[in-house]
């Protein structure tokens, strides 16, 4: 469950983390810090990293001459994680008290994959974050492929077609941004670099010493960031993966990724997960035509690849 709690009176941001390395963002600036030791200790069971970008943080001064220490971690109102795989089923926190995840996707090279869209938009969902997708590269393609493209996506989101090789529609990604703290992820490859500087030119002056040495002749993202856009608003950059893992997944939260599967008739009964059980609705608007057998299949296919419950 999301927490609501409020946040530290006066916050500091993370804007960036390299191991026990932090650099916060204060509204104007980028201030180096470490972490405390205490608090690196302290991811627990759960997750595999105490701090992500996006959290806001209690701060202290450290030893004369050095940099801070973040001593405390405000609650999250919002989290973005996923599954590290590990056999001790822990998540990691991608970014922390974000608004919306933008989804970033290729129209071609590569192509166009709805179905990690529909684990990034649960994954969004799961944590109280408004999924929309942004849709790049349409100069490779024709109009009516892109809104085909837009239409796969299952989840009901915004969208936004835009283009990092000449512009186009970067004007209205920029009024979703605006004001807002939003999360970039996607797919490698599908240019969220590239997209990142056409609405930030000067990303790569905005960040702290220690991210120059870590980034220095890197032309890829490699850990997550955080730029403030320059209307107003946040972005946090984060790197591209090649597949998204959803760990412990409800039934309800795959079912809810789907419209005609969320709001089918109820199923005879309640732990129902719609693949051979008798009294069942959904298989039964399937054979109907009422749920299209290609919504299904990717309802089926994100039920395997989730740990349900």
């Amino acid at each position: 469950m999301v927490d609501q709690s409020p946040p530290f009176p006066s916050s500091w941001i993370v804007a960036q983390v390299y191991g026990a390395n932090v650099e916060l963002w204060d509204g104007h600036a980028i201030h180096e810090a470490i972490l405390a030791r205490h608090l690196k200790s302290e991811a627990g069971s759960r997750h595999a990293n105490p701090l992500a970008v996006g959290d806001e943080v209690e701060v202290e001064p450290g030893e004369p001459g050095g940099p801070m220490r973040v001593v405390s971690i405000a609650p999250r109102r919002t989290f973005l994680e996923r599954s590290t795989g590990d056999s001790r089923g822990r998540t990691q926190i991608i970014a922390a008290n974000a608004t919306q995840a933008v989804i970033i996707s290729s129209l071609a090279e590569p192509p166009f994959r709805p179905g990690l869209v529909d684990r990034w938009g649960l994954l969004a969902r799961r944590g109280g974050l408004v999924p929309v997708l942004c849709l790049n590269k349409v100069d490779l393609g024709t109009h009516e492929e892109a809104e085909r493209a837009i239409a796969e996506a299952a989840i009901p989101l915004e969208a936004v077609t835009v283009s990092a090789e000449n512009g186009s529609g970067v004007d209205r990604l920029l009024e979703l941004t605006a004001g807002r703290v939003s999360v970039f992820v996607g797919h490698s490859g599908v240019g969220k670099s590239s997209l990142l500087r056409r609405l930030i030119p000067n990303a790569d002056a905005l960040v702290g010493t220690v991210s120059a040495k870590n980034l220095k002749g890197r032309h890829t993202t490699t850990s997550s960031r955080l730029y403030p856009l320059p209307g107003g608003g946040i972005v946090i950059d984060t790197p591209g993966v090649r597949s998204v893992q959803l760990g412990q997944t409800d039934v309800a939260e795959v079912a809810a990724v789907f419209d005609e599967i969320a709001e089918a008739p109820p199923c005879r009964f309640r732990t129902c997960t719609h693949r051979t059980e008798p009294g069942c609705s959904i298989l039964a608007g399937v054979q109907s035509g009422v749920v299209p057998s290609a919504i299904y299949a990717r309802y089926r296919k994100l039920l395997e690849e989730a740990e349900v419950k």
